[in-house]
C-alpha cells in the first residue's frame, strides 16, 4: 500500500530523512614534533708575555679548542573524536601573532573571503576536520584550514576551503602533512680569536587517525 497523501506530502515539504551517522568514531590526533641540534667550535688564543730578568724576556702562548654538539626534541599535539561522517574542529592556537594577523587578513581578502578594508584585531586558528571510514578501516580525512577573528565591525569565521587537504589514511599509521627546515649560522669574533656557533632546527607536523574500539 501506497504512503499516505499526508506522508507525500510532509516529505516534499520537509525533504527525505536524513541519513544516520555511523556509531564509530574516529580519534584524529596532531603532533608538532620539533629537533634541533646545536654546534659550537670554539678556538681562543692568548699570549702571555712574562719578564724573567732586567736584560731579557720570554713569551708563553696558549691556544685551546673547544666543540661540542647537542641535541634537543620537543613535541606536542591536539587531539579531537570525530564520527564517522560527521565533522569536528582542531583548535591550534585562539590568538596569534600581530605578523601572523596581517598575514590571515592579507590573505583573505587576496583570495575573496572578505571585502578589501577589513581590518582583524584578534585571530583564532583551526583545523575542521571530516572523517569517512572507509570499508577496509582506512580512513578518509579533509582537513580546512579555519580563522576566526575579531574586527571593529564584528566578528567572524572564515574556512580556506582552497586550501584544504583531502587525505586516506591507514588506521593508526601516523602520516606527516607538512613541516619545514631553518638554518642559522652565527659567527662571532673575539680578540686573538674566533668562535663559530651553527644551530639548526627541523619542524614536523604528524597526523594520525585511529580506529576507536
Amino acid at each position: 500500500m501506497g504512503r499516505s497523501l499526508l506522508a507525500c506530502l510532509a516529505i516534499a515539504l520537509l525533504g527525505a530523512p536524513a541519513a544516520a551517522l555511523s556509531s564509530e568514531q574516529v580519534r584524529v590526533s596532531i603532533e608538532f614534533r620539533q629537533s634541533g641540534s646545536e654546534a659550537r667550535d670554539d678556538v681562543q688564543g692568548s699570549t702571555r708575555i712574562i719578564i724573567t730578568d732586567p736584560g731579557g724576556t720570554s713569551s708563553r702562548t696558549r691556544l685551546g679548542a673547544e666543540s661540542q654538539t647537542t641535541r634537543v626534541t620537543h613535541s606536542s599535539g591536539i587531539f579531537t573524536i570525530v564520527q564517522d561522517g560527521g565533522d569536528s574542529e582542531l583548535r591550534v592556537a585562539t590568538r596569534v601573532p600581530y605578523q601572523d594577523v596581517q598575514f590571515y587578513s592579507d590573505y583573505a581578502t587576496g583570495a575573496g573571503y572578505v571585502t578589501r578594508g577589513l581590518a582583524f584585531e584578534n585571530v583564532g586558528t583551526s583545523l575542521k576536520v571530516h572523517a569517512e571510514v572507509l570499508p577496509d578501516r582506512r580512513i578518509r580525512l579533509r582537513l580546512v584550514p579555519t580563522v576566526s577573528y575579531f574586527s571593529p565591525g564584528g566578528s567572524g569565521a572564515i574556512e580556506f576551503t582552497d586550501a584544504a587537504t583531502e587525505l586516506v589514511v591507514e588506521n593508526d599509521k601516523p602520516v606527516e602533512i607538512g613541516g619545514g627546515t631553518t638554518r642559522t649560522e652565527e659567527i662571532t669574533r673575539r680578540i686573538l680569536g674566533r668562535g663559530s656557533r651553527t644551530a639548526e632546527s627541523e619542524t614536523s607536523i604528524v597526523l594520525r587517525a585511529t580506529l576507536q574500539p
